[in-house]
């Protein structure tokens, strides 16, 4: 399991279970995934205000990407410029952002 994959279900973990970003969790995240604080938050609010839709997500990983695209493409940028963003974000490959999230619609395609 790739580590921002890994990542993601932490904080779904924590929002599932109705635990709360502490310091000590938010500590944790950031020593063992290297990701900035205020990212570790953003992420974690972006989760639990999906909450609902949580049992729905089949691929996470591809639905956060999903969701962080939309929201850089309401902020004027791109689709090049929002998965480049994203991407950078996760310290991975605009690709791979891109597969991920081609997957997920192909998911949903076949599901509905």
């Amino acid at each position: 399991m790739s580590d921002n994959k890994l990542f993601i279900e932490e904080l779904k973990y924590l929002v599932e279970n109705d635990l709360s970003l502490t310091e000590f969790n938010l500590n944790q995240l950031q020593e063992r995934f290297n990701k900035s604080p205020l990212f570790i938050s953003n992420l974690y609010q972006l989760i639990s205000n999906n909450k609902l839709f949580l049992p729905f997500f089949q691929n996470i990983e591809s639905a956060v990407y999903d969701c962080l695209i939309h929201e850089e493409m309401n902020n004027d940028k791109t689709y090049y410029g929002a998965t480049l963003h994203v991407a950078e974000l996760f310290d991975t490959t605009q690709t791979y952002i891109k597969c991920k999230v081609n997957h997920l619609y192909k998911e949903n395609k076949k599901a509905g």
